[in-house]
């Protein structure tokens, strides 16, 4: 039987089950991601492992990032321009992104049905997904004007 940590495969285990070889890097990548409570961009996972893979390249942490995102294991959530910001938050959430520092928090999900219900969607289309980004300006930003 599969070892679990909370609810989730352990990296190893989830990156195999998605038939992803398990590097060092994929695996530390994907354990960050996991235990972020934020949205980080690829320079930041790269920071944060040079502490314990000082040889890891910037390239290295964005060709991770990719097969990541490629595997369903990660997700790219940022809506348009740079930089790309990155989550293994997997249950339906939406995002709240400001607009002067770019932070970026994760907001309940609780539109889905109203909007699955009231959208007009062309004939055979199934939604499988529903992004929404509330941009806005966080309270830190608010106090700095």
């Amino acid at each position: 039987m599969a070892r679990r940590r909370g609810r989730e495969a352990e990296p190893a285990e989830a990156l195999a089950a998605r038939g992803l070889r398990a590097t060092r890097q994929r695996i530390a990548i994907l354990d960050h991601l996991r235990r972020s409570r934020g949205h980080p961009t690829a320079a930041e996972l790269h920071r944060r492992l040079l502490a314990t893979q000082p040889n890891v390249s910037l390239k290295t942490v964005y060709g991770a990032l990719d097969a990541l995102v490629a595997a369903g294991l990660a997700e790219c959530v940022t809506d348009g321009g740079a930089p790309y910001r990155y989550e293994a938050h997997a249950g339906p959430h939406y995002h709240a992104r400001c607009r002067v520092c770019g932070s970026m928090v994760d907001v309940p999900a609780r539109a889905d049905g109203p909007i699955r219900g009231r959208t007009a969607l062309p004939e055979g289309f199934e939604i499988e997904r529903i992004r929404v980004t509330l941009v806005g300006r966080c309270a830190r930003c608010r106090e700095d004007c």
